[in-house]
């Protein structure tokens, strides 16, 4: 019996062998693409910079290790928050020194990583926002932004300084503690504080003749201050003189009289 012979038809090449064949097809680079390279690695630099500024700050810096790609995005974000937690959790708080000391590690970790990368590249910080507490990991975050603020590279920068106690459980002893702290933060780290625009400070008692005027000369761009509980001694004397402030918020200080001296730009001033 005979057996009729039919020609199999001829197999179609697979994406590697055809890659193989002719490494410089269309396909055959599609192919290498897609093993080098996830899909959401291949989405437009804007995209990838919208998903990662829609993360907590810890998370955006741990998108550097996902790919090659990747690495460069964070360092690319327009506006960074940096922070201890949320504003009013933070307000409402009970924490001890070790408290302190945890926060500001986390934001410390997460300072290095969005910033230090950012001292060769190119685009700009339109915000950066940076909220931490006096204490452990104080200093080392404000060189962190210090270096950062003399790349020249940050368009509005706001700095919040918390205390570990709340006002409401703050003593004398304690606001001139922070006081103290306050004033060595400011003469370590003065250029942390000359980019800035918005200066939150709260619990703070500092010298009379070298606080509050010493801030005022070395904030240039200064354009919103809010002291909450500060003074320079009880029933003192607080000079204000700003070429740029534009807001003053001055909320349960003990001055016994404001002298707004030379403010050209103020539009709002709060005083309760």
């Amino acid at each position: 019996m005979s057996r009729s012979l039919r020609r199999r038809p001829a197999a179609r090449p697979s994406i590697k062998a055809l890659s193989s064949y002719n490494r410089w097809t269309p396909l055959a680079n599609l192919a290498e693409e897609e093993d080098q390279l996830d899909r959401l690695s291949n989405l437009p630099d804007g995209v990838l910079l919208d998903i990662v500024g829609r993360l907590d700050i810890t998370d955006a810096a741990r998108t550097r290790i996902l790919a090659r790609r990747w690495k460069q995005i964070p360092t690319m974000l327009s506006k960074i928050l940096l922070t201890v937690g949320p504003f009013d959790d933070v307000r409402n708080r009970g924490l001890t020194a070790d408290d302190v000391a945890r926060a500001n590690a986390t934001v410390l970790g997460a300072t290095r990583s969005m910033l230090e990368s950012r001292t060769t590249s190119l685009c700009t910080i339109n915000l950066l926002c940076v909220r931490f507490f006096l204490g452990d990991g104080t200093l080392s975050i404000g060189h962190t932004v210090a270096n950062t603020m003399v790349t020249e590279k940050v368009g509005s920068a706001e700095l919040t300084l918390f205390t570990m106690k709340e006002g409401k459980r703050c003593t004398d002893d304690d606001v001139l503690a922070y006081g103290k702290q306050f004033k060595s933060f400011l003469d370590a780290c003065p250029n942390a504080f000359s980019g800035l625009a918005r200066l939150q400070l709260e619990n703070l008692r500092l010298a009379e003749s070298s606080g509050f005027p010493e801030i005022f000369s070395i904030c240039k761009r200064l354009e919103f201050l809010r002291l909450f509980n500060c003074d320079m001694g009880f029933l003192s004397l607080l000079q204000v003189s700003h070429p740029l402030l534009r807001e003053l918020e001055i909320v349960r200080c003990n001055f016994e009289r404001v002298d707004l001296k030379w403010l050209p730009k103020l539009t709002m001033l709060t005083f309760s």
